[in-house]
């Protein structure tokens, strides 16, 4: 493996583990501002205080498996894997919607950015971090 790759690999990874660290943080922290923030939020249903929480505490275990991965990323390519299943299956949630009809196809591709990004990253730095 190339260093620079490897590094980018890091670097990517290392990102993620702040998103998602953040966002889960956010979450758990002010779930209410959490969903007033999120635009297109309040169109998957109503304010759930315990429902963001227990979402914002799936982001902070994706961003610590990140995190932890991107101090020994060599050894810790598993847990790349481990962090981006969250993101993964959350990102099938939307699809799965969009396609039975029960979100909105604008709602979507405003979505598909911040949904449908991370674990893309989270996957193409666990592939660049290969042997």
């Amino acid at each position: 493996m190339t260093d620079g790759r490897f590094r980018l690999a890091q670097m990517l990874v290392g990102l993620l583990a702040v998103f998602a660290v953040a966002f889960g943080v956010f979450m758990l922290a002010q779930p209410q501002l959490w969903y007033r923030s999120i635009p297109t939020v309040p169109f998957t249903g109503p304010f759930n205080q315990h429902f963001i929480r227990d979402i914002g505490a799936a982001y902070l275990t994706s961003g610590i498996m990140f995190g932890w991965a991107t101090l020994n990323l060599r050894v810790r390519r598993l847990a790349v894997l481990a962090g981006a299943l969250w993101l993964s299956l959350h990102a099938l949630v939307h699809l799965y919607e969009v396609i039975t009809g029960i979100c909105g196809v604008a709602i979507f591709w405003r979505d598909f950015p911040g949904v449908f990004g991370p674990p893309a990253l989270a996957l193409f730095g666990w592939w660049l971090a290969r042997r």
